[in-house]
């Protein structure tokens, strides 16, 4: 082959691979995540605009999220509002390293490794429409109607303990039912099998998180919800809203719609309740923790967080810990009325609160009063000082 014509191809040949490497960079991206101080931070959902995040990743559906530094994969979840307004977001879930910093590239998929699902509930028919909602740390639920139909009644949020990293909503129920089958109270789910269990009495209370109008120094509460809607299944967001029947609270009526958002990682339920009413220009909305007997009760941060180091109802079960934070540029005070701890808001008909309520287990990874105390005081400081995020080539 004549030489000029080898080192014509040659060039050409060279021009066409930098011609990719150079569509190559122009399509990859990175996101760095930066926190406020120059230390880890607990694990938490970085929430991006999807259709900003198009704009940056191409073909986004087809790419993964990995930790630039180690090429660990990070979850990651595509979140469809359900009001339909266009809040469509990218999630990733990240935990930023020793020195607050954390560099994200997105690279192609493979098929053959597919995304642990990290949050998970249901409705469970077989225990009279309770709902249940847990991530690999902590499990919540709440009561319907048909458990209402029997009268145990209560729209507080109830609290199962267990050992990290498991579900265990699927197999308290299968276990508890095959005991009461068998008439084996040791495969109850009130006794504990290593796995964890069920030991927080949430009776009327408003047990961890839920709640209440207050008015004429009492609590008026809503029965067990009406309606649910689940909104998303994960893999690493779970979220549902719950509608409550009207009710009485000292002469006003009132309707209550909950939105609850539990984040892969996080001991703590993301709490939005709306409330409607009439008959007052404005009503005393609050989040609550009950105070069991023996419990220590504590306000933190100047009253926006609330603490419990609670007594569980199996004395062997050691310590339940239970706590709210504040949401940002909310107004609460902290007041205490029937055993029972407090984050109090003035809201008009149509206004939302907004609260992040959760638990620990001193057998599990809250060992102590002050490690979760601690906890939620870096809750509040993630809450007030956001991730910032800054795309780069």
């Amino acid at each position: 082959m004549n030489i000029s014509i080898v080192s014509t191809v040659r060039k050409a040949s060279a021009l066409l691979v930098f011609a990719i490497a150079f569509a190559s960079l122009l399509n990859g991206q990175q996101l760095t995540v930066t926190g406020a101080r120059n230390q880890p931070r607990p694990p938490e959902i970085v929430e991006l605009p999807l259709a900003e995040a198009r704009k940056h990743i191409a073909d986004l559906e087809q790419k993964i999220a990995e930790n630039a530094a180690t090429h660990e994969q990070l979850p990651t979840q595509i979140y469809s509002s359900p009001e339909d307004s266009g809040h469509d977001l990218l999630l990733i879930a990240v935990a930023l390293p020793p020195d607050g910093k954390l560099v994200i590239d997105f690279v192609n998929k493979d098929s053959s490794k597919p995304q642990e699902t990290q949050v998970f509930g249901r409705e469970a028919p077989e225990r009279k429409d309770d709902f249940a909602w847990e991530n690999k740390y902590v499990a919540y639920r709440v009561y319907g109607p048909a458990l209402e139909a029997t009268g145990e009644i209560t729209s507080g949020i109830d609290v199962w303990s267990k050992r990290v990293p498991n579900f265990v909503i699927n197999s308290f129920y299968k276990h508890d039912a095959e005991g009461a089958r068998t008439h084996n109270p040791a495969l109850s789910y009130h006794k504990d099998d290593g796995v964890g269990l069920d030991s927080y009495l949430v009776g009327p209370t408003r047990g961890c998180g839920g709640t209440a109008i207050v008015s004429a120094n009492k609590l008026w509460v809503s029965k067990n919800y009406t309606h649910l809607k689940q909104i998303s299944d994960g893999p690493i967001r779970f979220q549902f809203d719950l509608t409550y029947a009207p009710w009485n609270a000292d002469g006003v009526e009132v309707t209550e719609t909950k939105r609850i958002t539990l984040d892969a990682g996080s001991h703590l339920n993301k709490i939005e309740s709306t409330f409607t009413f009439t008959g007052a220009t404005t009503i005393q909305a609050a989040g609550g923790l009950a105070i069991h007997p023996g419990a220590d009760f504590a306000a933190l941060a100047d009253g926006h967080i609330l603490s419990v180091w609670d007594t569980p109802q199996d004395p062997t079960a050691d310590r339940i810990a239970t706590g709210i934070v504040e949401a940002p540029n909310q107004q609460a005070n902290v007041t205490q009325l029937d055993h029972q701890g407090l984050l109090t808001f003035p809201v008009h008909s149509g206004e939302t609160i907004t609260y992040y309520a959760g638990s620990g287990w001193s057998k599990a990874d809250m060992p102590t009063q002050q490690a979760w105390n601690t906890y939620l005081q870096e809750q509040l400081f993630e809450l007030n000082h956001p991730l910032q995020i800054q795309w780069k080539r």
